[in-house]
């Protein structure tokens, strides 16, 4: 809402439900309930999508129906002189998309000039792997009674201090991946470990799932159709970030867990 012309607040209905009975991102609100906020610069950050009937009128569609774009250059592979990038060539961040229009600038200005668009931009990086904030400590050494003094009922166990018993509470159990723990199994919890996919047709390669992921296991790997999530089945424990973060909803976790965490994640 503004004023003037000018931004002035904005309106906000409450919002009673996030997801779905299937776990998707689907906000429900009441509009009958609202507040204002005011402020001076309103910075929309959506991720909302193209309309993509004028892409399909230009021909640049490929035949999966995604925008055909140089990752270089930014200019569209079926026709010359069109460059594409932000959240038009996929959603992102706004960092993403302040790089793409850096990216394009360069290019459109080598084009203009009749320059070689690609001369001099192939980049290698290193990686680096993150360095741990600590080691994990031994568990402390369980004292017992002298031999001479468990000669009663009492228990032989001396136990752990009041300091050492809440640093135990506060250790990692490390119960591993899924594949590895099977907990839920043995609990009977449900019959099989569930099992998680993504849909390449429907991934764009945004790395949101990357960025959410508390246990390293999804990552980018190049494909044809250019980069596509990954999650690595040996570090997955299925707590359900990755696909409710997803804003194409490409990850799917199959089985009872897709319930567990629709109903967990509704509840917000």
């Amino acid at each position: 809402m503004g004023e003037e012309g000018k931004f002035k607040k904005i309106k906000c209905p409450r919002c009673t439900s996030v997801f779905d009975e299937d776990g998707r991102f689907h906000p429900k609100f009441d509009r009958s309930d609202v507040i204002y906020l005011e402020g001076d610069v309103l910075l929309v950050t959506i991720g909302q999508g193209p309309e993509r009937e004028f892409f399909q009128q230009e021909d640049l569609l490929n035949e999966k129906g995604r925008l055909d774009v140089d990752p270089i250059t930014l200019m569209s592979n079926r026709k010359e002189g069109i460059f594409i990038g932000g959240d038009v060539r996929r959603i992102g961040f706004a960092a993403e998309a302040m790089r793409d229009g850096m990216i394009a600038a360069e290019s459109i200005d080598r084009y203009l000039k009749g320059e070689d668009l690609k001369a001099g931009r192939e980049k290698e990086y290193e990686s680096a792997d993150i360095p741990k904030l600590a080691d994990y400590k031994p568990q402390p050494e369980l004292i017992w009674a002298p031999v001479e003094e468990r000669l009663n009922f009492e228990p032989f166990e001396k136990g752990f201090t009041l300091e050492e018993a809440v640093q135990e509470a506060r250790r990692c159990l490390c119960c591993g991946p899924c594949k590895s723990c099977k907990g839920c199994v043995v609990l009977e919890l449900q019959p099989e470990i569930s099992e998680i996919e993504v849909n390449k047709d429907l991934c764009s390669g945004c790395g949101v799932c990357v960025a959410v992921c508390p246990f390293d296991a999804a990552r980018l790997e190049k494909s044809d159709e250019g980069l596509v999530a990954v999650i690595d089945d040996l570090k997955c424990k299925r707590c359900g970030l990755c696909m409710t973060a997803c804003p194409a909803g490409a990850i799917i976790i199959k089985d009872r867990f897709v319930e567990t965490v629709a109903d967990a994640y509704a509840s917000l």
